[in-house]
């Protein structure tokens, strides 16, 4: 058992707190959020070293024993994602001071943005789907009241989209969380992974099944799910935007990995054929609409889309390779894009717009800027040396190591689809020769994240190997549910 578990819960939580109380104390807030983001940034990564190196962990919360308490597990798969997450989260905190000009929307932001890491840690902790439903409500109030804080009408057209998604899908959440509970009178995952095991063929079963494909499906936005996400995307605070894209619509790809490796597992043949068809369409018809866009934030929220189809992919094969493969593509296009939604930023800073045709020659005005958005570019488009193209090798590989030919090949045409618009937004915003435009300059504050995230984006690249050895670890352990059984019901 280790008590650290809770520590991505708590230090979060608790930091929020403490900034509403410390709301009129500007420099005790930066001390404070400073201190509190590298903790949790060092905590994730210590716990994920120790799951590594001690196999998975487990906290039983008050002493209860599993499955009539509430526990929290760390496997390799929750210590990829908290990692990855708290990346993003402290990108996003560091560039919020340069975005957000007006200390009483930082009093506010802040706060809040621990409150959504707060719930984010926790989904990836928890070991009981109806706290996975808390968790996942905690992140939609806190995403929502983020979305709205500046009050802008497409903020707010765009909260009212999501508060409908997160309405939909928790009342669909609520519907397969009873059925399973009819059927086993358990919702401690563990547990539910044994208890389901002799109504494998049963009706219910399926049904509940499908009915978390919709929930989770809702969440990553994929197609035809997907109605949110773009004007989401477009309109929410550009450190919102990263996180959005980076992480949070990862935990709905993280849930379906969950209950299909360790509650439905007899269930994946089954909806193999269904994954992967949904997989295309979402890579395909993603793509196809971020080509026709002319405002880069919605061209990237598009484009999220369509690499969530990759990533649904690789967990559709429900091979060790394939399951390894779609967790590296979660790193590496988390960081990616995080990265181009942050130069997203800079522009709207600058030109008050992100609408490509009213920018131009930024090669000019900012290189640093115009590197950055390239490296992004050549990532998400799959050129080597960067982790873009690990990320898509090892995919396509496994496809093609298990047969899966009609996928590999749609993949394969969505990547020349993706350089296409990719590399037409670059030109536009740093070649093209534009007039009259005005000459502000980006600050260190937005730029350096962007950066930081760019060049980690190919140290990803440089450093595959050892990423892909722990995602392929994670995912061999994700194939053998026996050690999460064991880990948290012991004995039982």
């Amino acid at each position: 058992m280790s008590q650290h578990l809770i520590l991505p819960i708590l230090v979060p939580l608790g930091t929020a707190i403490l900034l509403l109380l410390l709301r009129f104390i500007p420099l005790a807030r930066l001390v404070v959020i400073a201190i509190a983001a590298v903790s949790i940034l060092g905590v994730n990564i210590s716990l994920l070293s120790s799951i590594y190196k001690q196999g998975i962990q487990t906290y039983q919360l008050g002493g209860w024993p599993a499955p009539f308490g509430i526990v929290l597990v760390g496997d390799l798969l929750s210590g990829i994602m908290m990692v990855l997450g708290s990346i993003i989260a402290l990108c996003a905190l560091f560039y919020s001071f340069g975005y957000l000009k007006e200390e009483g929307q930082q009093a506010i932001f802040h706060p809040l943005f621990f409150f959504l890491w707060t719930g984010t840690n926790g989904t990836f902790l928890t070991g009981d789907i109806f706290n996975l439903f808390v968790m996942f409500e905690i992140m939609l109030m806190s995403i929502y009241s983020l979305l709205t804080l500046l009050g802008d009408k497409k903020q707010i057209e765009a909260g009212l989209k999501l508060i409908s998604m997160g309405l939909l899908s928790s009342a669909i959440f609520l519907a397969a969380v009873g059925g399973i509970y009819a059927l086993t009178g358990t919702l401690n995952m563990a547990d539910l992974a044994i208890k389901i095991k002799p109504h494998a063929d049963h009706p219910l079963v399926s049904a509940v099944a499908m009915l978390f494909i919709g929930v989770f499906g809702l969440k990553a936005a994929m197609i035809p799910l997907h109605f949110w996400l773009p004007d989401v995307h477009s309109s929410a605070p550009t450190p919102i935007s990263a996180m959005l894209s980076g992480i949070l619509i990862k935990v709905g790809i993280y849930a379906i990995i969950r209950v299909f490796c360790l509650i439905f597992v007899d269930l994946q043949a089954t909806f193999q054929t269904f994954f992967l068809t949904l997989a295309c369409i979402t890579m395909f018809m993603g793509a196809l609409g971020a080509v026709a866009q002319t405002d880069l934030k919605r061209l990237l929220a598009y484009s999220s889309v369509s690499q969530i189809g990759y990533i649904l992919m690789g967990v559709g094969f429900f091979t060790v390779a394939g399951m390894g493969a779609a967790l590296f593509y979660i790193i590496s296009h988390g960081i990616i894009k995080a990265s181009l939604f942050l130069a997203a930023g800079i522009l709207k800073k600058m030109r008050s717009t992100t609408e490509m045709s009213e920018h131009g020659d930024m090669i000019q005005h900012s290189r640093m800027f115009t590197i950055f958005f390239f490296i992004g570019v050549i990532s998400l488009g799959g050129i080597p040396p960067s982790s873009g193209f690990f990320m898509k090798f090892q995919l396509l590989k496994a496809g093609l190591d298990g047969a899966f030919y009609i996928p590999v090949v749609v993949a394969f045409t969505v990547s020349l689809i993706t350089l296409f618009y990719l590399f037409q937004s670059w030109q536009k915003i740093c070649l093209s020769k534009q007039k009259d435009l005005p000459q502000t300059l980006p600050s260190f504050k937005l730029l350096a994240p962007v950066g930081v995230l760019a060049i980690l984006s190919l140290a990803l690249g440089l450093a595959a190997s050892p990423i892909s050895e722990l995602t392929q670890a994670a995912s061999q352990q994700l194939f053998s549910p026996e050690l999460y059984i064991k880990a948290v019901m012991g004995s039982m």
